[in-house]
C-alpha cells in the first residue's frame, strides 16, 4: 500500500498582522484549505521521499497530491462514524515512526521540531491515518479476497516472469501459494482504493495554488498557477480545479 502522510490537519490561512501574511494556501480541498506549512510538515516527517533524479517542485507537488487523498479520505471515512483507535495503537504507530526516523539517520526529536510539529499534533495525525487505514481495510478488504484462481494468476503472470528476469527458477506453486494470494489480495485492494479515490477526486472541488513570485514595484501581475490555466485577476489566488498529477 502507498505510504500516509504524516502532517495531515489543514486549517484556514493564518495572518500575524494586518498585513504580514506567515503563511499560503497550498490547496484547497471543498472549501477547506491546506496551508502550505502543512506542506513544508509533511516534507520533512512524512514516509514519502524523493526519487532519484526528481526535482523539489515535483516532489512537492506529489506531498500536495497527497494530502489532498488523506484529506478526502479522512472526509469519506468521517461519515460513517469510525471508532477512534486506542492509546496502545497510536503508540505502537508513533514508536514505528521514530524508529523509521533513526533509520534513517534521523533524530525524531528534531524532526518533529524542524517541522513545526508537537509530539501532540504528530500523534494527532497519526490517529487520522489509522482511522483511515481501518475504514480502508473494513471496506475494501472482503472484496480482494483471493480464491485459489487469481493466486494462480498471480504465480503466471507475475512471479514466475519476475523470476525468469532476475535469473532464476520459480518454485513450484504450492510452495508460494500463500505468498501468491496474498500479493493478490494487496494488488486488488490497491485498485480498489484506487478507483475509490479517484471517484472521491471527481466529485470534489479540488484546487491546487503556486506561491506567487514578488511582483516588480508598481506593477500589478497575476499570481502564477502551478500546472498552468487562464490567468485572472490579482485579487485572490488563482485555482487550478480537478485532480493534477503529481509528475
Amino acid at each position: 500500500m502507498r505510504p500516509l502522510v504524516i502532517a495531515l490537519g489543514v486549517c484556514a490561512l493564518s495572518l500575524a498582522a494586518p498585513a504580514e501574511i506567515v503563511d499560503r494556501i497550498a490547496a484547497s480541498v471543498n472549501d477547506t484549505a491546506i496551508p502550505e506549512s502543512e506542506v513544508r510538515k509533511a516534507m520533512v516527517v512524512s514516509a514519502l521521499t524523493p526519487e532519484p533524479g526528481e526535482s523539489p517542485e515535483a516532489f512537492r507537488a506529489r506531498v500536495i497530491d497527497a494530502l489532498i487523498d488523506q484529506h478526502l479520505e479522512y472526509e469519506d471515512a468521517s461519515r460513517f462514524g469510525p471508532a477512534p483507535p486506542d492509546a496502545a495503537q497510536i503508540e505502537e504507530a508513533m514508536t514505528r515512526l521514530r524508529d523509521r526516523l533513526k533509520a534513517e539517520g534521523k533524530d525524531p526529536a528534531a524532526e518533529f521540531a524542524q517541522a513545526g510539529l508537537t509530539t501532540e499534533e504528530v500523534r494527532s495525525s497519526l490517529e487520522r491515518q489509522l482511522v483511515i487505514a481501518r475504514y480502508l481495510r473494513e471496506r475494501f478488504a472482503p472484496i480482494a479476497f483471493a480464491d485459489e484462481q487469481q493466486a494462480r494468476e498471480e504465480y503466471e503472470k507475475r512471479y514466475v516472469p519476475e523470476q525468469a528476469a532476475a535469473g532464476a527458477a520459480a518454485a513450484p506453486f504450492e510452495s508460494v501459494a500463500d505468498e501468491m494470494r496474498k500479493r493478490s489480495s494487496e494488488r486488488a485492494f490497491d485498485e480498489e482504493v484506487a478507483r475509490w479515490i479517484k471517484d472521491l477526486r471527481q466529485k470534489s472541488r479540488v484546487s491546487i495554488y503556486r506561491i506567487p513570485l514578488p511582483a516588480p514595484s508598481g506593477s500589478e501581475r497575476p499570481p502564477t498557477l502551478l500546472f498552468g490555466a487562464a490567468p485572472t485577476p490579482p485579487s485572490a489566488p488563482t485555482p487550478t480545479p480537478g485532480r493534477t498529477p503529481a509528475s
